[in-house]
């Protein structure tokens, strides 16, 4: 099941792999007492893992990994959401013929071994001690462990590459190696690297900090675009074809490609990145923020406007519940929350709601709102995956836009469902960008894309323009105004995205804001030089700021660590799940 193992016969990588599985063998046999049932109950286990990660590998090109677990609750509550991507609809009727056969087999294992000899109890009870015993100081990295599964016993793992890894070391192996990582969420961060940058550009980092923000403050409205991107880094798809309105726009103002930290799903960690500047690469272990790294304490972008003035709202029509966001946004600044249950009875482009229906909701509570300045996080669902539906009546928007040549039957549907959808989304966002940049107000919209989505069949039939493949290509940002912006071309990382937005804005920025902000100044002077260098910096500075619990000074220091504020999700206003 595990093609890390095929072909090289080697003998250190095949216990390192099988102990894990042997572990719960014998933990399931000293608590039954049945080889048998042990047998089948494991057996139908090992096989879940693995299949649950080839669908993860499939559709977000990342392996099974420690930080899954914490979903389990997730998947529960949300099966319907998850049962898409395992490729069919009645999924949930054979998921569950298929259990109650599983209980079958079950039962018949249980009574065929009572008759079998079985260990005396006390020598069953001490087998499953020791395997607990081992299971949990295996995955916790105690004692031995942890040289047992380090690099040099595991050639070609990398922390920052877990698919790269997997395909090197095991399924199991790369499990207890990564989980034995997530016992340390925040890494240590070199002091010494973070102050010699903040001494070398005190005079910024001080006039960062003492900046007094415009008269007039914009309001500000932020829209993460589920799964856009533009299809023209594709061999025979030029640029702009699908997208002309994104074109258009960001034409006027600053925009370029955008890195991610994730394909296919994972949208909460792009999230995090633009709603705290704090890049996830900084985090290895961390595999879903919301789930133990967001706080309340984070100096988050709504968490400063609010201190300017700003009122702050999330606009997003789905289940407040989904990814934790009922409890984070809260903490993370938002004063109310508009969730699936606000949005009965708009329209919807197919499973989800449109990005049309939700920019004329966005509209209209910011043309009802007070007269204070206002910030708003907009995240749509209309082109969530998985790509490989029917796209039903959107079909009709292609009219003009032919696919690609070259695509297998597989590829065609997939492109078809996501340009049908992407196309649409376009034209909401032309639309929407003309009536909310018409405001009086003084405006600024932030647009950007979170991930590519999982197209496999089509990504393979057509391949990219640089030859990379799929998870190396970026996504697309744009920053307009309705008052004169100048307009350039910044290719950045989605955790640059509340530097640049600050700073165009001009208001001030402290702690690790600021320093990202000189970081990117000091990259763009010395025409992107050293940027691996800049961004160990960057990545320093945020594991401090985190590790701290305080916003850095202006020397690159710690401040006074303080208790995270109470959480105050009871609180905030929710409208709607």
């Amino acid at each position: 099941m595990d093609p890390a193992l095929h072909g090289v016969f080697d003998p250190g990588l095949l216990w390192r792999n099988a102990l894990p599985v042997f572990l719960v063998f014998l933990l399931i046999y000293g608590l039954s007492g049945r080889a048998l049932l042990t047998l089948v109950l494991a057996g139908a286990l090992l096989v879940l893992v693995f299949d649950v990660n080839a669908i993860k590998e499939l559709n977000l090109n990342s392996p099974i990994l420690p930080g899954d677990f914490a979903l389990w609750h997730q998947v529960l509550h949300n099966i319907g959401f998850f049962a898409n991507y395992a490729g069919q609809h009645f999924f949930l009727l054979l998921a569950l013929l298929a259990l109650l056969a599983f209980g079958a087999v079950l039962g018949v294992a249980w009574r065929l071994d009572r008759r079998w000899w079985r260990a005396h109890w006390l020598i069953r009870t001490a087998w499953a001690v020791l395997s607990l015993t081992v299971i949990v100081t295996l995955y916790r990295g105690n004692s031995v462990w942890r040289d047992v599964y380090a690099d040099e016993s595991l050639p070609g793992f990398q922390l920052s590459d877990p698919i790269a890894s997997v395909k090197q070391v095991g399924v199991m192996a790369e499990l207890v190696r990564m989980s034995q990582e997530a016992q340390t969420s925040v890494p240590k961060a070199d002091q010494s690297l973070i102050s010699e940058f903040a001494a070398r550009h005190s005079e910024d980092m001080n006039s960062r900090v003492a900046r007094q923000p415009p008269t007039e403050l914009p309001d500000i409205v932020m829209v993460q675009s589920e799964a856009f991107f533009d299809p023209g880094v594709m061999k025979g798809v030029d640029f702009s074809k699908f997208v002309p309105n994104f074109e258009r726009l960001a034409a006027t103002g600053i925009g370029g490609s955008l890195i991610t930290p994730t394909y296919g799903g994972g949208t909460i960690r792009t999230e995090f990145e633009t709603l705290t500047g704090y890049p996830m690469q900084a985090f290895p272990s961390i595999l879903y923020p919301y789930y133990g790294l967001a706080s309340a304490w984070m100096p988050s972008v709504p968490r400063r406007l609010e201190a300017l003035g700003y009122s702050t709202t999330l606009f997003h029509p789905f289940r407040g519940s989904f990814w934790n966001r009922r409890q984070v946004m809260p903490q993370l600044g938002f004063q109310q929350s508009y969730y699936l249950k606000s949005f009965a009875g708009v329209e919807h482009a197919g499973v989800y709601v449109s990005d049309r229906a939700l920019f004329d909701f966005v509209l209209a509570r910011l043309d009802d709102a007070q007269r204070g300045p206002q910030y708003a996080m907009v995240i749509t669902m209309e082109n969530h995956g998985p790509w490989d539906a029917d796209s039903g009546m959107l079909v009709n928007v292609l009219d003009g836009h032919p696919l690609p040549s070259g695509l297998s039957a597989a590829g065609s549907r997939e492109m078809t469902y996501y340009l049908s959808h992407l196309v649409n989304g376009d034209q909401a966002l032309g639309d929407f960008a003309k009536r909310l940049l018409a405001r009086p107000r003084w405006t600024m919209l932030l647009f950007y894309g979170d991930h590519l989505p999982s197209l496999p069949h089509a990504f393979a039939d057509l391949g990219f323009d640089d030859g990379n493949q799929g998870i190396k290509q970026h996504t697309r940002y744009m920053l307009v105004s309705n008052r004169p912006l100048v307009q350039r071309k910044l290719d950045l990382s989605s955790y640059e995205l509340p530097a640049l937005l600050f700073d165009t804005v001009g208001l001030p920025e402290d702690g690790y804001l600021a320093l990202d902000s000189v970081v990117r100044q000091a990259w763009e002077q010395g025409h992107y030089q050293h940027g691996a260098d800049y961004g160990q910096v960057q990545f320093n500075a945020a594991q401090l700021e985190v590790g701290c619990g305080h916003k850095l000074d202006a020397a690159g220091r710690c401040g006074e660590s303080r208790a995270q504020s109470p959480n105050r999700a009871s609180s905030a206003p929710v409208a709607g799940e």
